[in-house]
């Protein structure tokens, strides 16, 4: 009757280590599939936001020239007509300072949205780098914890076994 009490302390000791083996094991792949989803949910919004502001910038610059070419082709058009030389002189003197007082402004403009968007850069490459570090960091307490779990089953097993030697 003791060997048979031996027996079944020995069955739920190893019984009571494979459950927290597999708890342990289902917690560690549930953080890793959790941390993959949110880099990718991350990295693709980033993506996509890039890609929207993208392709409103250039569809407003491709208007602005459009509207630019326009203009040019109807300056062209009438100095064709016959406009006198006075006339077709203050229009290219007026065509080109318009043009140049649009370009200065869009220039400017240009160079402002450029200067946020390094910031905006620089700031998600920041939070990039403070994203992986707390992921590295992470998976450095996993590991910790995993090598903490494995010396403590180890612990046990021995024990386990020191118990069964003695009772035998």
């Amino acid at each position: 009757q003791v060997s048979r009490l031996e027996r079944e302390k020995v069955q739920e000791v190893r019984a009571a280590r494979e459950q927290e083996q597999r708890r342990h094991t289902a917690a560690v792949s549930e953080l890793r599939t959790r941390l993959h989803e949110e880099r990718a949910r991350e990295a693709q919004a980033t993506r996509e936001a890039l890609l929207r502001q993208h392709e409103a910038e250039l569809l407003r610059l491709t208007r602005i020239k459009d509207g630019e070419v326009q203009r040019l082709h109807a300056t062209v058009s009438a100095l064709r007509d016959g406009a006198t030389d006075k006339a077709r002189t203050a229009m290219l003197s007026e065509a080109r300072e318009e043009a140049r007082r649009s370009f200065e402004a869009e220039r400017s403009r240009l160079q402002g949205e450029v200067e946020q968007l390094r910031w905006a850069r620089r700031s998600a490459e920041e939070t990039l780098g403070t994203v992986l570090q707390a992921d590295r960091q992470k998976a450095s307490e996993l590991r910790a914890s995993h090598h903490l779990h494995q010396d403590e089953m180890a612990r046990v097993k021995r024990d386990c076994e020191r118990e069964i030697r003695r009772l035998v």
